[in-house]
C-alpha cells in the first residue's frame, strides 16, 4: 500500500469515527479532519466517498440540529444562523425545515412559561421578554406578539399545559 493510499485510508477511518458518534455537515467533518492533520487534497476525496455512500449527509446534519437545538426551545432563527456557520446550504435547509416541522409559537410561550414565574407586570418586562424570545431565535414579530401573553388561570391549573 503506498502512502497516498494509506493517508486516505486513515482519514477515512477518521472520518467514520466521527459520523458514527453523531452527524456533522460537510464543512465541520473537513475542519476536524484537517485539525487532525490531513491536508485538504485527502479530505475533500475522502468527504466526497462518503457523501456518495450515505454516511455524511448535510440534509440529515440540518435535521438532526432542528430536533435537538428545537428540543432546547430554541428558535428558527438562531437555528438556521447555527446551520449557516456549518456551511449548510439554503436549499438544504429550507428542505429540512420542512421535514421537520414545529409549532414554533408553542414553542416560543413554553420558553416563556419555562423562564417566567407570572404574567409581565408592565411595559419594560413585555420588552425583556421580547428581547429574550429574539436572542432565544424567535422572529422579531412573534417576539413581539408574545411579550405580553400569559396562559390564563385555567390553563395555568393543568400542568400539561392544553394550550400548546
Amino acid at each position: 500500500m503506498d502512502e497516498q493510499a494509506r493517508r486516505l485510508l486513515d482519514c477515512e477511518k477518521r472520518a467514520v469515527g466521527l459520523l458514527a458518534r453523531r452527524e456533522h455537515s460537510r464543512l465541520e467533518l473537513a475542519a476536524k479532519l484537517a485539525d487532525k492533520g490531513f491536508a485538504a487534497e485527502v479530505i475533500d476525496p475522502v468527504i466526497d466517498r462518503l457523501v456518495e455512500e450515505g454516511w455524511q449527509s448535510d440534509r440529515r446534519y440540518a435535521e438532526s440540529l432542528i430536533r435537538a437545538r428545537s428540543a432546547r426551545r430554541y428558535g428558527p432563527d438562531r437555528i438556521a444562523h447555527e446551520l449557516s456557520r456549518q456551511g449548510v446550504d439554503d436549499g438544504v435547509m429550507a428542505e429540512a425545515f420542512a421535514a421537520e416541522p414545529r409549532d414554533w409559537e408553542a414553542l416560543a410561550r413554553e420558553q416563556l412559561v419555562a423562564r417566567y414565574r407570572a404574567p409581565p407586570a408592565d411595559f419594560p418586562e413585555r420588552a425583556r421578554r421580547h428581547r429574550h424570545l429574539v436572542r432565544r431565535g424567535f422572529p422579531p414579530e412573534l417576539a413581539h406578539e408574545l411579550a405580553g401573553w400569559w396562559p390564563d388561570a385555567a390553563t395555568e391549573a393543568h400542568p400539561d399545559h392544553d394550550w400548546f
